[in-house]
């Protein structure tokens, strides 16, 4: 059975939602608070303690929050000048509200008569404008990450738990990277993914070793 999300796998999760701000364009999100927050206040109150005396949030909050992200929709459009070229980025992350995924019980901590849970899977789209050129137009779903997912519960039961477009590297390779969590709902078990993609269109999956 799952414990509850320790305040650390959160804290990881929540960075997500904290886009870079590149010196060369502006990032406009329209994102709201982030699926964890009220938690993270609460244990924050507590002071620098220990993780086993901090308060760990409520099923029910973790399940009231799961619910919650599905009409969530995070957009975040910018324009990057980099040297003679002009960048403009169109991300959204969203809910595909589909039902299509059952979480059996076992995952489920609830502590009374846990039942399978049936949720949604989350994508996001990624739009690239090189000048006047589009050079990517995609929907990366949870299937696009399934080099990264080594453990067989993951490519069953895990979606795309928040994503973040984390910001344009002109010095050294040139490329967006966007990152997000593949992670089990109303779990900790999950592993972080990133998607990098140059200037061309051209973009790759790495895992949380290629990305150090």
């Amino acid at each position: 059975m799952q414990k509850p999300l320790p305040l650390l796998f959160i804290i990881f999760l929540l960075s997500c939602n904290n886009p870079h701000h590149n010196s060369s364009g502006k990032v406009i999100t329209t994102s709201k608070d982030s699926l964890k927050q009220k938690s993270i206040d609460s244990q924050m109150a507590l002071g620098n303690r220990p993780d086993s005396e901090q308060q760990e949030p409520a099923f029910s909050e973790v399940l009231k929050d799961q619910l919650a992200s599905y009409n969530k929709i995070k957009r975040i459009d910018t324009l990057i000048i980099a040297g003679k070229d002009s960048l403009r980025l169109h991300f959204k992350y969203y809910c595909l509200h589909d039902s299509s995924l059952i979480v059996p019980k076992k995952y489920i901590w609830s502590g009374k008569n846990p039942k399978d849970f049936t949720t949604n899977n989350f994508a996001m789209d990624i739009i690239i404008v090189n000048n006047k050129d589009t050079v990517l137009n995609k929907t990366f779903r949870k299937n696009d990450f399934m080099d990264v997912l080594t453990d067989g519960s993951l490519k069953k039961y895990a979606v795309i738990f928040d994503a973040n477009f984390e910001g344009y590297n002109s010095k050294i390779k040139g490329e967006f990277l966007f990152d997000c969590s593949l992670s089990i709902p109303l779990t900790d078990v999950g592993v972080p993914a990133y998607i990098a993609v140059d200037k061309k269109g051209k973009y790759k999956i790495l895992d949380e070793y290629a990305i150090k």
